[in-house]
């Protein structure tokens, strides 16, 4: 029988790629909140509960003015509630729903625990609430890991009245 203590694993994983431990821790937490979100997704179904993200496309439906340039904001991610068109790969609370979105998911993980500095996330803003229009995994890997904000660059838009 082997033992091996931490660090010799850790230099086994270090030896497999410069990322190789946070990929695998990445990919266990993946798999957390993917469960989390299918079995949140049930719950709700059975309840005759939608867990869906807002979609922008649908709200607006000509009831869009005009946008103008919000700049980089801090926003809190609880606003972020839509998306501009992604709805089906994530719940409302980010949490991912579909398998395919795995490899990206798991990359930013990876480098979300490496302490890399993400570039902002898109965010169109309508009133309150938030619709991403590029960063979804971002948002669902710092919500993951308990991020209660994000940064983000922001397009206002009005709507009539």
């Amino acid at each position: 029988m082997m033992f091996y203590d931490a660090h010799s694993v850790k230099k086994g994983f270090n030896q497999l790629g410069g990322d190789a431990l946070e990929r695998v821790q990445a990919t266990h937490e993946f798999s957390r909140v993917l469960s989390r979100g299918r079995r949140k997704g049930m719950q709700a179904r059975l309840r005759g509960r939608s867990r869906q993200l807002l979609n922008l496309n649908e709200i607006a439906q000509g009831n869009l003015r005009e946008q103008r340039y919000g700049g980089t904001q801090t926003v809190p991610l609880e606003q972020i509630r839509g998306s501009e068109g992604r709805v089906r790969e994530f719940d409302i609370e980010f949490n991912p729903v579909e398998e395919h979105i795995e490899q990206r998911w798991v990359g930013i993980a990876a480098a979300h625990m490496k302490g890399l500095r993400l570039p902002p996330v898109e965010l169109l803003q309508v009133g309150d609430t938030y619709f991403v229009r590029d960063g979804h995994h971002r948002i669902s890997v710092a919500r993951a890991y308990g991020q209660c904000e994000i940064d983000a660059v922001v397009t206002v838009i009005e709507t009539k009245q």
